[in-house]
C-alpha cells in the first residue's frame, strides 16, 4: 500500500492536525462533566474539524484513488461546524440560561446522514455523484453559506455577551470571550478565502500547504482556550432579592424606568455610596454587590450608569480606581509602592489591566505619571 502513497509536507501537517485534534477533542468532551466547563460541543466541533483533514489526506496521498473504500469519506462537516461553535459559545456565555438553539444542528445532521448513505453506494455511482453539480452545491457551496450566516449570528451573540459582562463585572479578564470572537473571525476569514480560491481562482494555489497551516493554527487555538475557558455566569435577572432582606421569598421585579429624574437621583446615590465605602477596592466587585449596597435592583443600577454617566459598569468602577491611584501616586505612601502594588491597592488584579485603564483615563502610563510628579 505504501508504494502508492504520495506523502509530502502538507500531508504531514494534516496528519499532525488529525491526531492531535481528535485527542484534544476527547479531552474537551471529558472536561465538560466538570462544573463551569461547557466544553462538550466544543469537543465535537474540534473532532469534526479534525476529521475533515482525513478527507484531504486521502486525496493528497492518492489513497482514495487507489482504494475505493477511502473514496468520498463522509467527513464534509461544512453544515455543522459553525452551529456547534455557536452552541458552545452560548453555553459558556452569560446567555447559557436561555433556550439552547439545538435546531441549528438539524441541517448538519441531515448532511452527515446523506453523506453516509452516499459513502456506502457502489464506487462507480459515487464517482458520478462527486462530479455532479448538485453534490458540490449541496455539500460545499450551500453548506458554506449557511455556516457563514451562523458565524455572523454568533458574532452578534458574542458582542451582546461582552456588553453584558462590562455592565456586570469590574474584573473582566477571561470573561469577555475575546478569544472566541477573534477565533470566529479567523474561521470566517479562512473559510471565505478557501471558497474564493476553490471556486473563483482554482489554479491560484497548486500547493495548499497554507491551508494545512491555517488548520493547525485553528486546532491549537481552540484547544488552548477551550481547556482554559470557564463558564461566565449571568448575575443580572429581572427577579432580584437584596441581601439581608427579611422576606427572601418575595424577590423584586425589574420594570424599565421611565422618569429621567429618578435615574439622576439614583446616580447621585451611587456616587455617594462609592465615595463613602470605596467598594471599588474589591477586585471582584460586581453590579450585584453595588445594588445590594444601595438596596436597588441591579438592572436599574446598570441603567442609571449607562444612561446618566454614559459608560458601562466596568468603566465606571475603573474610573474610581484610577482616581484613587492618582491620589496614591501623589502621596508618600505611593512612592514606597511599586506601580503594580498601587494597582493592587486600588482594586486591579493585574498590572496589564491597571496600565490599560490608567492610560485610558489619563492618557499616560502610571510610571510616566509618577515621573512627571517627581520632576
Amino acid at each position: 500500500m505504501l508504494e502508492y502513497l504520495n506523502i509530502d509536507f502538507q500531508v504531514l501537517l494534516d496528519g499532525i492536525g488529525l491526531v492531535q485534534g481528535i485527542t484534544i477533542a476527547i479531552l474537551l468532551m471529558a472536561l465538560s462533566i466538570r462544573k463551569f466547563r461547557s466544553t462538550f460541543y466544543l469537543g465535537f466541533f474540534l473532532l469534526f474539524y479534525s476529521l475533515e483533514l482525513a478527507t484531504w489526506i486521502s486525496v493528497n496521498t492518492q489513497i482514495s484513488r487507489n482504494y475505493p473504500e477511502f473514496f468520498l469519506l463522509p467527513f464534509n462537516f461544512s453544515w455543522i461546524l459553525f452551529p456547534l461553535f455557536y452552541l458552545y459559545t452560548q453555553q459558556v456565555s452569560v446567555y447559557s440560561n436561555r433556550k439552547i438553539k439545538y435546531w441549528l444542528l438539524i441541517p448538519g445532521i441531515i448532511s452527515i446522514l446523506a453523506q453516509c448513505i452516499i459513502y456506502f453506494l457502489p464506487y462507480e455511482t459515487k464517482v458520478v455523484i462527486e462530479d455532479s453539480y448538485w453534490h458540490i452545491l449541496t455539500f460545499w457551496i450551500l453548506g458554506n453559506y449557511f455556516s457563514w450566516g451562523v458565524g455572523l449570528w454568533n458574532l452578534r451573540l458574542l458582542y451582546r455577551h461582552r456588553i453584558e459582562v462590562l455592565n456586570t463585572y469590574s474584573f473582566v479578564a477571561s470573561k469577555e470571550l475575546r478569544w472566541a470572537r477573534f477565533f470566529l473571525i479567523y474561521l470566517l476569514a479562512t473559510s471565505v478565502f478557501g471558497h474564493i480560491i476553490a471556486y473563483v481562482y482554482p489554479l491560484g494555489f497548486e500547493d495548499n500547504t497554507i491551508f494545512s497551516i491555517m488548520d493547525l493554527i485553528a486546532i491549537y487555538w481552540v484547544s488552548y482556550f477551550g481547556i482554559t475557558q470557564r463558564n461566565v455566569r449571568s448575575l443580572i435577572s429581572n427577579e432580584w432579592t437584596p441581601k439581608g432582606s427579611k422576606d427572601e421569598t418575595k424577590p423584586r421585579s425589574y420594570t424599565p424606568e421611565v422618569i429621567p429624574g429618578r435615574l439622576e437621583n439614583l446616580m447621585a446615590q451611587i456616587h455617594k455610596y462609592m465615595d463613602e465605602h470605596e467598594s471599588f477596592i474589591n477586585p471582584e466587585l460586581t453590579i450585584m454587590d453595588l445594588a445590594d449596597g444601595i438596596n436597588e435592583h441591579p438592572k436599574l443600577v446598570s441603567e442609571a450608569i449607562n444612561t446618566v454617566d454614559k459608560q458601562n459598569f466596568n468603566s465606571y468602577i475603573n474610573e474610581y480606581r484610577i482616581r484613587k491611584a492618582e491620589e496614591l501616586l501623589k502621596t508618600d505612601k505611593g512612592t514606597h509602592l511599586s506601580v503594580e502594588g498601587i494597582g493592587i491597592e486600588v482594586g486591579f488584579k493585574s498590572k496589564s489591566a491597571f496600565y490599560s485603564a490608567f492610560k485610558k483615563f489619563t492618557g499616560t502610563t502610571p510610571t510616566q505619571y509618577r515621573d512627571s510628579r517627581a520632576a
